[in-house]
């Protein structure tokens, strides 16, 4: 094992993919350069299912319907001098009342939500990287589940 000496965080995520139309929700925290799929962490004693439920009514009031598995995205990256590994669990996701014409107002004031064409994720940086093929993997009906990391 590597012995490290800076602050280190471990995250266990799940990750909606919610498509209307050939475009795809995605987040932004308001004055970072990214963007990244809706959901968030998950929570002790609670299914990854049940927490990306969870999150998109909290990031957006609405009720989801979480569809299959998709894949997971393993990815780390370096924060102000912490140290950050995740796994995204990635699902297909349906959204009530979605319509790409519209971008979904956000329940919370560091976020906002909006549609991006799904050929336009390098263009709006969806991170981590390795989410891009995921999607694309799964737009394209490739068999899945799908797995990629930050470390290969």
């Amino acid at each position: 094992m590597i012995q490290d000496n800076r602050t280190q965080k471990y995250h266990v995520l799940t990750r909606g993919v919610i498509l209307a139309d050939n475009h795809l929700l995605v987040a932004h925290c308001i004055g970072m350069d990214n963007t990244f799929l809706p959901g968030g962490h998950v929570e002790f004693r609670e299914s990854i299912r049940t927490s990306l439920r969870r999150e998109i009514n909290e990031e957006l009031g609405l009720k989801c319907e979480v569809g299959p598995y998709i894949g997971a995205v393993e990815a780390e990256y370096e924060d102000e001098g912490i140290y950050h590994q995740e796994i995204n669990h990635v699902f297909a996701a349906k959204l009530e009342g979605a319509e790409y014409r519209k971008n979904p107002p956000s329940q919370e004031s560091h976020l906002e939500f909006y549609w991006i064409p799904v050929n336009e994720m390098d263009r709006h940086n969806l991170l981590p990287q390795p989410m891009r093929r995921i999607v694309e993997n799964y737009i394209n009906e490739a068999e899945g589940p799908f797995f990629e990391s930050t470390f290969e």
